[in-house]
Protein backbone atom coordinates (compact mmCIF):
# COMPACT_ATOMS: atom_id res chain seq x y z
CA UNK A 1 0.00 0.00 0.00
CA UNK A 2 1.01 3.60 -0.49
CA UNK A 3 1.54 4.41 3.19
CA UNK A 4 4.46 1.99 3.38
CA UNK A 5 6.35 3.55 0.47
CA UNK A 6 5.52 7.23 0.84
CA UNK A 7 8.80 8.09 2.51
CA UNK A 8 10.71 6.29 -0.25
CA UNK A 9 8.95 7.49 -3.39
CA UNK A 10 6.99 10.61 -2.43
CA UNK A 11 8.03 13.80 -0.65
CA UNK A 12 6.56 14.36 2.81
CA UNK A 13 4.59 17.35 1.54
CA UNK A 14 3.17 15.52 -1.50
CA UNK A 15 -0.61 15.11 -1.88
CA UNK A 16 -2.33 12.14 -0.27
CA UNK A 17 -2.60 9.40 -2.90
CA UNK A 18 -3.99 6.71 -0.59
CA UNK A 19 -7.14 6.17 -2.68
CA UNK A 20 -7.99 6.58 -6.37
CA UNK A 21 -10.38 9.38 -5.45
CA UNK A 22 -7.69 11.33 -3.61
CA UNK A 23 -5.23 10.85 -6.46
CA UNK A 24 -7.74 12.21 -8.98
CA UNK A 25 -8.62 15.09 -6.66
CA UNK A 26 -4.93 15.97 -6.43
CA UNK A 27 -4.78 16.33 -10.21
CA UNK A 28 -6.73 19.59 -10.04
CA UNK A 29 -8.45 20.88 -13.17
CA UNK A 30 -9.21 18.14 -15.67
CA UNK A 31 -9.00 18.82 -19.43
CA UNK A 32 -12.16 20.41 -20.89
CA UNK A 33 -11.77 18.19 -23.96
CA UNK A 34 -13.00 15.27 -21.83
CA UNK A 35 -16.33 17.05 -21.47
CA UNK A 36 -16.56 17.24 -25.26
CA UNK A 37 -16.07 13.46 -25.48
CA UNK A 38 -18.70 12.81 -22.82
CA UNK A 39 -21.28 15.03 -24.53
CA UNK A 40 -20.35 13.62 -27.94
CA UNK A 41 -21.11 10.09 -26.79
CA UNK A 42 -24.50 11.14 -25.43
CA UNK A 43 -25.35 12.79 -28.75
CA UNK A 44 -24.43 9.68 -30.71
CA UNK A 45 -26.54 7.48 -28.42
CA UNK A 46 -29.54 9.80 -28.75
CA UNK A 47 -31.66 8.88 -31.77
CA UNK A 48 -33.10 12.40 -31.80
CA UNK A 49 -29.73 14.11 -32.29
CA UNK A 50 -28.34 15.00 -35.69
CA UNK A 51 -25.51 16.70 -37.53
CA UNK A 52 -26.57 20.15 -36.32
CA UNK A 53 -26.17 19.03 -32.71
CA UNK A 54 -22.70 17.64 -33.45
CA UNK A 55 -21.72 20.89 -35.19
CA UNK A 56 -22.96 22.97 -32.25
CA UNK A 57 -20.87 20.90 -29.82
CA UNK A 58 -17.71 21.12 -31.93
CA UNK A 59 -18.15 24.87 -32.34
CA UNK A 60 -17.66 25.32 -28.59
CA UNK A 61 -13.96 24.50 -29.04
CA UNK A 62 -12.20 26.72 -31.62
CA UNK A 63 -9.22 24.37 -31.94
CA UNK A 64 -11.49 21.37 -32.56
CA UNK A 65 -13.53 23.38 -35.08
CA UNK A 66 -10.40 24.20 -37.05
CA UNK A 67 -9.19 20.60 -36.87
CA UNK A 68 -12.44 19.07 -38.13
CA UNK A 69 -12.65 21.55 -41.03
CA UNK A 70 -9.03 20.79 -41.87
CA UNK A 71 -9.64 17.03 -41.88
CA UNK A 72 -12.85 17.37 -43.91
CA UNK A 73 -10.85 19.12 -46.63
CA UNK A 74 -8.18 16.41 -46.71
CA UNK A 75 -7.82 13.73 -49.36
CA UNK A 76 -9.76 11.32 -47.11
CA UNK A 77 -12.99 13.30 -47.36
CA UNK A 78 -12.37 16.04 -49.93
CA UNK A 79 -15.07 16.12 -52.60
CA UNK A 80 -15.79 19.25 -54.56
CA UNK A 81 -15.17 22.68 -53.09
CA UNK A 82 -13.48 23.31 -49.76
CA UNK A 83 -15.43 23.42 -46.50
CA UNK A 84 -15.35 26.82 -44.82
CA UNK A 85 -17.70 26.26 -41.85
CA UNK A 86 -18.11 23.52 -39.27
CA UNK A 87 -21.61 22.81 -40.61
CA UNK A 88 -20.21 22.14 -44.09
CA UNK A 89 -17.43 19.97 -42.63
CA UNK A 90 -19.78 17.86 -40.50
CA UNK A 91 -22.17 17.31 -43.40
CA UNK A 92 -19.30 16.23 -45.64
CA UNK A 93 -17.80 13.80 -43.15
CA UNK A 94 -21.13 12.37 -42.00
CA UNK A 95 -22.68 11.63 -38.61
CA UNK A 96 -20.87 8.40 -37.79
CA UNK A 97 -17.50 9.33 -39.22
CA UNK A 98 -17.38 12.75 -37.59
CA UNK A 99 -17.76 10.97 -34.25
CA UNK A 100 -14.58 9.04 -35.00
CA UNK A 101 -12.77 12.15 -36.21
CA UNK A 102 -13.69 14.23 -33.16
CA UNK A 103 -13.03 11.41 -30.70
CA UNK A 104 -9.65 10.55 -32.20
CA UNK A 105 -8.61 14.22 -32.38
CA UNK A 106 -9.80 14.92 -28.84
CA UNK A 107 -8.07 11.83 -27.49
CA UNK A 108 -4.85 13.14 -29.02
CA UNK A 109 -5.12 16.15 -26.74
CA UNK A 110 -5.80 13.96 -23.69
CA UNK A 111 -3.97 10.65 -23.98
CA UNK A 112 -1.17 11.38 -26.46
CA UNK A 113 1.32 12.22 -23.75
CA UNK A 114 4.64 10.56 -22.91
CA UNK A 115 4.40 8.52 -19.69
CA UNK A 116 7.92 8.12 -18.39
CA UNK A 117 6.93 5.95 -15.41
CA UNK A 118 5.36 3.49 -17.87
CA UNK A 119 8.08 3.66 -20.50
CA UNK A 120 5.56 4.87 -23.07
CA UNK A 121 5.99 7.66 -25.60
CA UNK A 122 3.11 9.83 -26.81
CA UNK A 123 2.59 7.96 -30.10
CA UNK A 124 2.42 4.59 -28.34
CA UNK A 125 -0.17 5.93 -25.92
CA UNK A 126 -2.27 7.30 -28.76
CA UNK A 127 -2.06 4.07 -30.79
CA UNK A 128 -3.09 1.99 -27.78
CA UNK A 129 -6.10 4.21 -27.17
CA UNK A 130 -7.24 4.32 -30.79
CA UNK A 131 -6.73 0.59 -31.30
CA UNK A 132 -8.69 -0.09 -28.12
CA UNK A 133 -11.52 2.14 -29.34
CA UNK A 134 -11.91 0.55 -32.76
CA UNK A 135 -11.53 -2.96 -31.34
CA UNK A 136 -14.21 -2.37 -28.70
CA UNK A 137 -16.57 -0.81 -31.26
CA UNK A 138 -16.13 -3.74 -33.66
CA UNK A 139 -16.76 -6.30 -30.91
CA UNK A 140 -19.80 -4.41 -29.61
CA UNK A 141 -21.32 -4.30 -33.09
CA UNK A 142 -20.80 -8.07 -33.46
CA UNK A 143 -22.38 -8.72 -30.05
CA UNK A 144 -25.27 -6.27 -30.32
CA UNK A 145 -23.92 -3.97 -27.59
CA UNK A 146 -23.87 -0.16 -27.59
CA UNK A 147 -21.10 0.75 -30.04
CA UNK A 148 -20.81 4.36 -28.82
CA UNK A 149 -20.23 3.25 -25.23
CA UNK A 150 -17.77 0.57 -26.36
CA UNK A 151 -15.81 2.98 -28.55
CA UNK A 152 -15.39 5.52 -25.76
CA UNK A 153 -14.52 2.91 -23.12
CA UNK A 154 -11.92 1.45 -25.47
CA UNK A 155 -10.54 4.90 -26.23
CA UNK A 156 -10.14 5.83 -22.56
CA UNK A 157 -9.38 2.43 -21.04
CA UNK A 158 -5.85 3.53 -20.07
CA UNK A 159 -6.66 7.07 -18.97
CA UNK A 160 -5.82 6.33 -15.34
CA UNK A 161 -2.16 5.96 -16.25
CA UNK A 162 -1.93 9.70 -16.90
CA UNK A 163 -2.83 10.50 -13.30
CA UNK A 164 -0.54 7.84 -11.82
CA UNK A 165 2.34 8.89 -14.05
CA UNK A 166 1.96 12.50 -12.91
CA UNK A 167 2.26 11.57 -9.25
CA UNK A 168 5.39 9.51 -9.99
CA UNK A 169 7.31 12.32 -11.72
CA UNK A 170 9.86 13.91 -9.43
CA UNK A 171 10.94 17.54 -9.21
CA UNK A 172 13.71 16.84 -11.73
CA UNK A 173 11.17 15.70 -14.32
CA UNK A 174 12.19 12.05 -14.10
CA UNK A 175 10.07 9.21 -12.67
CA UNK A 176 10.80 8.28 -9.07
CA UNK A 177 9.57 4.78 -9.88
CA UNK A 178 9.32 2.78 -13.11
CA UNK A 179 6.30 0.47 -13.39
CA UNK A 180 6.90 -2.97 -14.88
CA UNK A 181 4.77 -4.06 -17.83
CA UNK A 182 3.61 -7.68 -17.56
CA UNK A 183 1.85 -7.54 -20.93
CA UNK A 184 -1.73 -8.60 -21.55
CA UNK A 185 -3.86 -9.23 -19.55
CA UNK A 186 -2.35 -7.48 -16.51
CA UNK A 187 -0.33 -4.74 -18.25
CA UNK A 188 1.17 -2.57 -15.47
CA UNK A 189 -1.55 -3.34 -12.92
CA UNK A 190 0.62 -5.60 -10.76
CA UNK A 191 3.23 -2.88 -10.26
CA UNK A 192 0.55 -0.23 -9.73
CA UNK A 193 -1.21 -2.29 -7.10
CA UNK A 194 2.03 -3.13 -5.31
CA UNK A 195 2.95 0.56 -5.09
CA UNK A 196 -0.41 2.24 -4.57
CA UNK A 197 -2.84 -0.45 -3.48
CA UNK A 198 -4.99 0.13 -6.57
CA UNK A 199 -4.59 0.21 -10.35
CA UNK A 200 -4.98 2.66 -13.19
CA UNK A 201 -8.36 1.03 -13.91
CA UNK A 202 -9.61 2.24 -10.51
CA UNK A 203 -8.19 5.70 -11.15
CA UNK A 204 -9.60 5.80 -14.69
CA UNK A 205 -13.08 4.93 -13.42
CA UNK A 206 -12.88 7.83 -10.95
CA UNK A 207 -11.78 10.17 -13.73
CA UNK A 208 -14.68 9.13 -15.97
CA UNK A 209 -17.12 9.64 -13.10
CA UNK A 210 -15.73 13.13 -12.58
CA UNK A 211 -16.13 13.83 -16.30
CA UNK A 212 -19.81 12.71 -16.13
CA UNK A 213 -19.46 9.68 -18.39
CA UNK A 214 -22.15 7.01 -18.32
CA UNK A 215 -22.03 4.23 -15.73
CA UNK A 216 -21.40 1.76 -18.57
CA UNK A 217 -18.13 3.55 -19.33
CA UNK A 218 -17.11 3.87 -15.70
CA UNK A 219 -17.71 0.24 -14.79
CA UNK A 220 -16.26 -1.28 -17.96
CA UNK A 221 -13.05 0.68 -17.41
CA UNK A 222 -13.01 -0.25 -13.72
CA UNK A 223 -13.34 -3.99 -14.51
CA UNK A 224 -11.10 -4.15 -17.58
CA UNK A 225 -8.69 -6.56 -15.84
CA UNK A 226 -11.33 -8.76 -14.18
CA UNK A 227 -14.46 -8.53 -16.36
CA UNK A 228 -16.01 -11.69 -14.92
CA UNK A 229 -16.23 -9.90 -11.56
CA UNK A 230 -18.36 -7.08 -12.99
CA UNK A 231 -22.03 -7.08 -12.02
CA UNK A 232 -24.92 -6.93 -14.47
CA UNK A 233 -25.62 -4.96 -16.57
CA UNK A 234 -21.95 -3.97 -16.95
CA UNK A 235 -20.45 -7.45 -17.25
CA UNK A 236 -20.68 -7.76 -21.02
CA UNK A 237 -19.22 -4.31 -21.75
CA UNK A 238 -16.40 -5.05 -19.30
CA UNK A 239 -15.70 -8.26 -21.23
CA UNK A 240 -15.76 -6.30 -24.50
CA UNK A 241 -13.11 -3.88 -23.18
CA UNK A 242 -11.00 -6.80 -21.91
CA UNK A 243 -11.06 -8.45 -25.35
CA UNK A 244 -10.44 -5.09 -27.03
CA UNK A 245 -7.28 -4.76 -24.95
CA UNK A 246 -6.16 -8.13 -26.28
CA UNK A 247 -6.68 -6.97 -29.87
CA UNK A 248 -4.99 -3.65 -29.04
CA UNK A 249 -1.91 -5.54 -27.83
CA UNK A 250 -1.93 -7.87 -30.83
CA UNK A 251 -2.11 -5.10 -33.42
CA UNK A 252 0.46 -2.85 -31.72
CA UNK A 253 2.93 -5.63 -30.84
CA UNK A 254 2.60 -8.17 -33.67
CA UNK A 255 6.02 -9.62 -32.87
CA UNK A 256 4.94 -10.63 -29.34
CA UNK A 257 3.14 -13.92 -28.77
CA UNK A 258 0.28 -13.28 -26.33
CA UNK A 259 -0.56 -16.28 -24.17
CA UNK A 260 -3.53 -14.52 -22.56
CA UNK A 261 -4.42 -16.77 -19.62
CA UNK A 262 -8.07 -16.38 -18.77
CA UNK A 263 -9.06 -15.05 -22.19
CA UNK A 264 -11.01 -18.18 -23.13
CA UNK A 265 -13.25 -17.81 -20.05
CA UNK A 266 -14.07 -14.23 -20.99
CA UNK A 267 -14.71 -15.20 -24.61
CA UNK A 268 -17.01 -18.01 -23.46
CA UNK A 269 -19.07 -15.46 -21.53
CA UNK A 270 -19.47 -13.54 -24.79
CA UNK A 271 -20.00 -16.73 -26.83
CA UNK A 272 -16.94 -16.05 -28.95
CA UNK A 273 -13.75 -18.02 -29.55
CA UNK A 274 -10.14 -17.04 -30.24
CA UNK A 275 -10.39 -17.75 -33.95
CA UNK A 276 -13.27 -15.31 -34.38
CA UNK A 277 -11.55 -12.74 -32.15
CA UNK A 278 -8.34 -12.89 -34.17
CA UNK A 279 -10.41 -12.58 -37.34
CA UNK A 280 -11.01 -8.93 -36.41
CA UNK A 281 -7.30 -8.08 -36.58
CA UNK A 282 -7.03 -7.23 -40.33
CA UNK A 283 -9.91 -4.75 -40.06
CA UNK A 284 -8.44 -3.27 -36.90
CA UNK A 285 -5.03 -2.83 -38.52
CA UNK A 286 -6.63 -0.90 -41.39
CA UNK A 287 -8.63 1.29 -39.01
CA UNK A 288 -5.60 2.24 -36.94
CA UNK A 289 -3.54 2.91 -40.06
CA UNK A 290 -6.26 5.13 -41.49
CA UNK A 291 -6.61 7.01 -38.21
CA UNK A 292 -2.88 7.70 -38.20
CA UNK A 293 -3.02 9.03 -41.75
CA UNK A 294 -5.97 11.29 -40.93
CA UNK A 295 -4.21 12.71 -37.89
CA UNK A 296 -1.18 13.60 -40.02
CA UNK A 297 -3.31 15.98 -42.09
Amino acid sequence: MLDGVTSVFFPENSPNYSTPERLVAAMGQLPPMAQVLSRLQRLLSDTNSGLDDIAALIRLDPAMTTRVIQISNSAWFGRGGGCRTIEMAVNRVGFREVYHVVAVAASGAIVAQPLAAYGRDALTMWRESVAGAFAAETLAERLGEDTAVAYMSGLLHGIGRLAINKCLIGADGHPVKMLADEGFPRDHSGAENALLGFTQADVGACMLEKWAFAAENVESVRHQYEPLEAEEPHDRMSAVVYCARYLRSAVNQPEVEIEAPGLDDVLAALRLDREELLGFLPVLENQVSRAMQIMKV
